[in-house]
């Protein structure tokens, strides 16, 4: 069996997951899995236009795929019309790693304000309807999307009974991403200074203005701590983290995106907390792998770390963040025990063989049909 994968934003976790496909999948898979890709830019454009690009490459292709794996950021109902006719009867698994209906979007963005937000959204719920199944990342991202889209279709004047989300609901599973595979983090005394990591986008949607208030109420508890800033950044980049290296510069050890692996991994190993508020997070990539490498974590409710987060994890509000931290310390070494031992659940050996299993699963109801 040939699997496709279509990814038309290859960048982050997108090309993350695609690439980890690639990568681990086809030592266990018995059939050729190929790759196609668009630059992992221009995300708006994406979502109306990669549909054509890849339909018009696969009027050149000399293979017809048993499957297409593709993500949230193609337009399926389109894709599936412009496809050759050798291509009609493939079956399209669409992965959703965000969606427009629950997005923070960011109030300077003009297309907001004009309105022009609900189309993305919308593209997302016409992509739902057409594709053969939908795989979530995250538990809490499956329910957020039906219950997001229900309230989106209500706001439609009439015939939206044809968009039934029960239907949609029934052909949808969980399918997490994966990360590589860490050893068990060795014993750590408990440090005096704790070190903070923040290896998020420094962007609207990853809350670094909360992040901001959090380093700030350490310093008003008085609590001693340096940070780690690995994040990645681009031009227009948030006040926030200005603001970050203002107020706390002598306490950064490291600033800058980690253009390598390995220099990312010594960062991220020298780390002791990950305390994160993001306005949106629907896996939690980032946390994942810190976890994996025994940095503890700290991170807010109502977001999908309540899905696969341990409760001793999680925090209500950031003014709680300081005393939780500190009764965290005398059992630091054991909490960054614990802290590998859930992210190991998301080790690509273990996420390939659940996708191998669906893949599996997806052909077999395909030929019942």
């Amino acid at each position: 069996m040939n699997v496709l994968i279509l990814n038309p934003f290859d960048t982050g976790s997108h090309r993350h997951w695609a690439q980890g496909i690639i990568d681990h999948l086809g030592s266990i898979w018995p059939g050729k899995i190929d790759l196609w890709t668009l630059p992992g830019r221009n995300w708006k454009w994406r979502m109306f236009g990669a549909c054509a690009t890849f339909a018009q490459r696969a009027t050149q292709a000399s293979v017809v795929p048993d499957l297409i794996l593709t993500t949230d950021m193609m337009n399926v109902a389109s894709f599936k019309g412009m496809l050759p006719e050798s291509w009609k009867s493939v079956k399209v698994i669409q992965y959703f790693h965000e969606n427009q209906l629950t997005y923070p979007w960011s109030d300077n963005d003009k297309e907001k304000a004009e309105g022009h937000d609900r189309s993305y959204a919308f593209i997302n719920i016409q992509s739902a309807m057409a594709a053969d199944e939908l795989w979530f990342n995250s538990t809490f991202h499956q329910t957020v999307f039906f219950e997001s889209a229900q309230a989106f279709l209500n706001q439609l004047p009439d015939t939206t009974q044809s968009f039934s989300i029960p239907r949609l609901r029934k052909k949808s599973k969980v399918v997490t991403l994966g990360i590589a595979s860490q050893p068990n983090p060795d014993h750590r005394e408990p440090p005096k200074t704790p070190i903070i990591l923040w290896n998020h986008r420094w962007e609207y949607d990853k809350g670094p203005d909360q992040f901001l208030c959090i380093l700030e109420c350490l310093k008003e508890a008085q609590m001693p701590f340096e940070l780690i800033l690995c994040g990645e950044q681009f031009r227009n980049h948030p006040s926030a983290l200005e603001s970050i290296h203002n107020r706390f510069n002598g306490q950064i050890l490291h600033s800058g995106f980690a253009e390598s692996k390995s220099n990312y991994y010594k960062l991220v190993q020298q780390s002791d907390f990950i305390i994160h508020a993001p306005r949106q997070e629907y896996f939690g990539l980032s946390v994942a792998e810190a976890m994996s490498m025994g940095v503890v974590p700290l991170l807010s409710k109502g977001q999908a770390y309540e899905s696969w987060v341990p409760e001793q994890f999680l925090f209500d509000a950031i003014n709680e963040v300081p005393e939780r931290l500190m009764d965290m310390l005398p059992d630091f070494s054991i909490l960054r025990q614990q802290a590998h031992e859930v992210a190991s659940h998301y080790f690509w050996p273990t996420v390939v063989a659940s996708i191998a299993e669906n893949l599996v699963q997806s052909s077999i109801d395909k030929e019942c049909k």
